[in-house]
């Protein structure tokens, strides 16, 4: 991937979606006949830097696009007003978390989720109505951050890989799944379990109990890394090293969870499942609830198979890129698109 390709990719990703692929295309064009007429075909890599340090940083051709004089926040800002308004929803989304936690563990509150969904109904539009507006005056006084490096290299432009773009879908849904999970771990652990047989009585986990603080503390940072990812874009070397933390730790806990049910089977005659479908016709209910242990069991062994995988290929990502190279040619044959 030429370094043109890099700078033009950065440049997008500073650009709103509905016009994003015009301009790029246009730049891309622009870039590639200025080059042309002055180095010819095949130019240097040091001549590819040298014109796009004259074109500028991505942020400021980004911003070039987008008159001012429109915008309640203007290209200038909105970078660091995106940093900034995740900061704060971070902020409030992990405060609520906190109260939640505090006042079903602490203080035994039974009404408490209904008085976190009040405070995030609250704070939340709160907190984004106190950013815009800050942002607003700093747009009408014309306050420019000074967030461009003084010597902008464009050596250091990111690799254009698709495979380090976060899906954000992926992520919205898993922090949504993930907080819901954490509301039924929290506020509601007698629900999970399984019903021991259809029409029978409803039988509540009592291993997952014993893990519920260590498997909050997991999902609250897998919350905070996928938020933070969303402002990000993409996977950098700290969240890589981030997410393997994190599933190590989910790996241990699950490690636990499974000599837990290993343990409660053991007590229970549940070796195995056909030991299990021998005693169902003398006690059809700790029959049933054997095999509901035995499916959790067996689901949480599914995990961390999984959680192993995902976390053995994001080292290999890692590795691959720390040493796989990734230097760029000194001449650098160029068409145009």
């Amino acid at each position: 991937m030429s370094l043109i390709d890099r700078y033009v990719h950065e440049v997008g990703r500073h650009l709103p979606r509905t016009n994003r692929a015009d301009i790029q295309a246009e730049l891309r064009s622009l870039l590639i006949d200025a080059l042309e007429d002055r180095a010819g075909p095949d130019p240097t890599e040091a001549e590819i830097i040298t014109l796009l340090k004259e074109h500028g940083s991505p942020r400021a051709v980004a911003a070039s696009y987008h008159p001012e004089g429109q915008y309640l926040i203007g290209p200038a800002l909105y970078p660091l007003f995106r940093l900034v308004m995740g900061i704060v929803l971070a902020a409030v989304l992990g405060a609520q978390i906190l109260a939640w936690t505090v006042a079903a563990i602490i203080a035994q509150d039974p009404i408490a989720p209904l008085h976190a969904l009040d405070g995030l109904l609250t704070a939340i539009p709160s907190a984004i109505g106190s950013v815009v507006v800050v942002f607003a005056i700093l747009q009408r006084f014309e306050v420019r951050p000074d967030v461009e490096e003084k010597v902008w290299d464009p050596k250091k432009l990111p690799k254009v890989d698709e495979v380090e773009r976060v899906k954000r879908g992926e992520r919205i849904f898993g922090i949504v799944m993930s907080t819901l999970i954490l509301v039924v771990l929290v506020f509601f652990p007698q629900w999970i379990g399984f019903v021991t047989f259809p029409g029978g009585e409803f039988f509540a986990n009592p291993i997952i109990t014993q893990y519920i603080v260590w498997i909050s503390i997991a999902i609250v940072a897998s919350i905070g890394l996928d938020i933070y990812l969303l402002w990000q874009g993409r996977w950098t070397l700290p969240t890589r090293l981030a997410k393997i933390a994190m599933n190590l730790l989910s790996i241990t806990i699950l490690i636990l969870l499974i000599q837990g049910h290993t343990a409660w089977l053991a007590d229970h005659g549940g070796g195995g499942w056909i030991a299990t479908f021998k005693i169902l016709p003398e006690n059809i209910d700790g029959g049933f609830q054997v095999i509901g242990m035995h499916a959790f069991r067996l689901a949480f062994g599914v995990a961390v198979i999984v959680t192993s995988i995902e976390t053995l290929v994001m080292g290999y990502r890692m590795l691959r890129d720390a040493f796989g190279g990734g230097a760029f040619p000194i001449t650098i044959p160029l068409q145009k698109r």
